[in-house]
This record gives C-alpha cells, sequence and structure tokens, in this order.
C-alpha cells in the first residue's frame, strides 16, 4: 500500500479512501476503506473530516492526476499534557498462571453482571450500584495483581453480544491503563464503572440501527449520537455514581480537536477519564469483529491508534497507552523467528518485545500436543544457536485459532 494524505476539497472520483484522519467509528462510513464513486461520497467526508489518506496502488485515477493533489495538512497542535498525577506504583505480584484461576471467576461474575444491567434497563429498574461496586472492586484488584489475566479474558468475547458486552472490554482495558497511570483503586473503581455503564443508552435506539451493516444516513447518525443523552440520563439516576463516571459517559466521544460531539470539546478542555475511555472505546472497537468490519490485529490496531494521535486523541495518552499494552499486546497472536506461532501470554513491563509466549503451533504450522511457554527474557536464542524473536503479528483467527480453543 502507498498511501498519499489528502485534503478532502482535493479528492476527486475514482480514489480509494484507505484511511480517516479521525477513527472510523467516529463517522457514518461503517467500511473501513473505500472507493469515492460519486460527488456525495466527497460531499459526506467533508462533513466529517479535514484530510483523509488514498491508497495510490487502488487509485482508478492517472498517476499525474494523482500528484496533483495535495499530500499535506496541517495538524492540531497539541494541547497541554493534562495527565493524572501518578499516586500509585503498581508492580506484579503474582504471575499471569495463577491470576487467572481467580480471575476466570470474577470475569464470569462480571459478565453476568451486565446482563443483570441490561435487565433492569429493559425492565426500567435501577441499576443496582451496590453490586456493580463490589464485583468491579473484585476486577480492579486482580488487575492490580497483574492485568494480563484479564487481558487475556477480554479475547474470549462472542460477536453477537458486541452491542453491549463491548462496555465490558472497554471497562478491562480502561483499567489496566489506569493502573500503568498510576491511579489509585478509588479511582480506577470509577473508571471502570463509568466505561462499564458509558453506552448503556444504546439500549434505547433499535437494535437494526445498532447493526446495519453499511453507511448510515445522516438521520441515522443523528439518532446514533443520541445514545450519550441517555446513557447520561440513565446513570444520573443512580443514587451514589460518581460525577467521573458521569463525565465519561457524557464526554467520550467529544476528540482532542474539537471534532466530536456532543458539546465539541477540545484539548483539556475533555475531562482525562473521557479522554482515557475515547482512546480505550477505539481501540477495542477495531480489534473486534463486527457485523460490519472484520477486526484488525492488535499490533496493527496499536499503530492506527498512534497515527490518531493529536488528532482524535491526545498524543500524551496514546503513548502511554501504547507503553501499557506494549507493541505486541497480551492476547496478540506472533510468529517467532522459529516459524513456530503462539499467543502473548503476559507483557515484560521493562523489555515490551520480549513477553512471555505461549507457543500453539510448531515450525511446520501444526498444533502442539502440549502448549509450551517460553519467556523471551530469558530464551534468547533457538536450538541452533540463533537470535530468537517475534517477527510478524497475524490478524485473529489466523491459521484456523480459535482463542476459545487454545488462549487458556
Amino acid at each position: 500500500m502507498i498511501e498519499k494524505k489528502v485534503f478532502v476539497d482535493d479528492l476527486k472520483l475514482g480514489l480509494y479512501v484507505s484511511r480517516l484522519d479521525r477513527a472510523w467509528v467516529d463517522t457514518p462510513f461503517m467500511f473501513q476503506g473505500f472507493y469515492i464513486h460519486d460527488d456525495s461520497d466527497i460531499t459526506e467526508l467533508k462533513k466529517h473530516c479535514l484530510f483523509v489518506y488514498v491508497d495510490a496502488n487502488r487509485e482508478r485515477l492517472s498517476s499525474d492526476q494523482l500528484l496533483t493533489l495535495k499530500a499535506t495538512a496541517d495538524s492540531v497542535p497539541c494541547l497541554d499534557a493534562g495527565l493524572p498525577v501518578r499516586k500509585v506504583h503498581y508492580n506484579d505480584t503474582t504471575d499471569v498462571e495463577d491470576e487467572l484461576v481467580y480471575s476466570k471467576q470474577c470475569h464470569s461474575q462480571l459478565t453476568q453482571m451486565v446482563d443483570n444491567i441490561i435487565a433492569d434497563v429493559e425492565a426500567g429498574k435501577t441499576i443496582n450500584i451496590k453490586e456493580t461496586k463490589s464485583i468491579v472492586s473484585n476486577m480492579v484488584e486482580s488487575v492490580a495483581r497483574n492485568p494480563d489475566a484479564f487481558l487475556l479474558l477480554t479475547k474470549l468475547r462472542d460477536t453477537d453480544t458486541y452491542t453491549y458486552h463491548h462496555a465490558m472490554d472497554v471497562s478491562i482495558l480502561s483499567v489496566v491503563m489506569g493502573r500503568h497511570l498510576g491511579l489509585s483503586k478509588k479511582e480506577l473503581q470509577d473508571l471502570a464503572i463509568g466505561t462499564l455503564l458509558f453506552d448503556i443508552g444504546k439500549m434505547k435506539l433499535p437494535p437494526r440501527l445498532l447493526n446495519k451493516p453499511g453507511r448510515l444516513t445522516d438521520e441515522e447518525f443523528a439518532l446514533v449520537k443520541k445514545h450519550v443523552e441517555y446513557s447520561v440520563e440513565i446513570i444520573q439516576s443512580i443514587k451514589g455514581i460518581s460525577q467521573s463516571a458521569l463525565e465519561i459517559a457524557r464526554y467520550h466521544h467529544e476528540r482532542h480537536n474539537g471534532c466530536g460531539y456532543p458539546e465539541g470539546l477540545h484539548g483539556t478542555q475533555i475531562p482525562v477519564f473521557a479522554r482515557i475511555a475515547a482512546i480505550v472505546d477505539c481501540y477495542c472497537a477495531i480489534t473486534r469483529n463486527r457485523c460490519y468490519n472484520r477486526a484488525i490485529s492488535p499490533h496493527e490496531a496499536i499503530k492506527q491508534m498512534y497515527e490518531w494521535g493529536g488528532i482524535d486523541f491526545q498524543m500524551e495518552l496514546v503513548e502511554q497507552f501504547i507503553q501499557c499494552l506494549g507493541i505486541y499486546p497480551t492476547g496478540s497472536l506472533v510468529e517467532l523467528t522459529t516459524g513456530e506461532v503462539g499467543v502473548i501470554l503476559s507483557q515484560n513491563r521493562f523489555r515490551r518485545l520480549r513477553p512471555k509466549v505461549m507457543l500453539i503451533l510448531d515450525p511446520r504450522k501444526i498444533a502442539y500436543e502440549h502448549f509450551p511457554i517460553i519467556d523471551l527474557i530469558k530464551e534468547t536464542e533457538d536450538e541452533e544457536g540463533n537470535e530468537l524473536e517475534i517477527i510478524a503479528a497475524h490478524e485473529p483467527g489466523s491459521f484456523g485459532i480459535d482463542p476459545k480453543t487454545f488462549y487458556l
């Protein structure tokens, strides 16, 4: 792929739009990549973007026409860092294998709690905040001990429960990021509850709209945006909810450059917990299969998030997010120099390129009977004395590997 950055005012018919200047999930364009077929496509892009990226290898213009397009665009300058003050320095106190024993039970309770919340909202009942805080507190404690266990468990989500259980994945990963930033456990709990409930207003939207496989119309996109208002209404009715949790629901669709909604806030005008939620929400969306788009690998998602830093999301927070997850996030499918394929089981907090890997396929791409675990910090060479390292990250589902079969 040869990408070229182009102002929307200079777009022509026949170009293939490969990326936007913002996250796809913040626009009505449900397909990540499309040809500009008519003027209406250009008009729609102008409503949401300042510039886009086009794939020169897939364009239907002549090369001379493509070279006449403007190829630069000014990015929004980064504002004051506005990062939260580190209050706690967390260390891993358990191994991921040991923590999985506890976190699996906690994850099951969290899943059931989300189902209960959905049932309560559908029945017009008030959410049981006492139960929510109790179970969320257990999750926070597990992540504080070792975040990799819960990160692995987020890989087991079914696609048919995406709409509502997506928030559960965002909640878990937000706590992982909050841990990395040194937030207190009380702040981690507020962050967890806020992200768990931030999209609850979508339950008031027609399911056909949430699961539409094509581009949303202006009217449909306006209706989708209403979920923020609905979420705030529901959360405000809960006694004992924190102001931080409410701000997450209200502002997690605001964007660093001021192009978000509902109020068009920018930079540090956006509460920091909402900025964190926005980053994690986007990452979880693009790494999960949906009715209108296939998931991309965590490794590829990290690269895309970096591209959106300083535009959609605060660059300093994006950089912290990448440091938190690592270049190859926990749960990623990777290939080693030996040809073996495995799953990132846990991170090395100091050398992110040397994680612990559970091997699934041997060099011939045949599944092992028993899955060996190697620590790339300790094992630096293969049996022939060659350097042992990760050489590639693969898309979810590659080689027929099903997370439910292999990850645990």
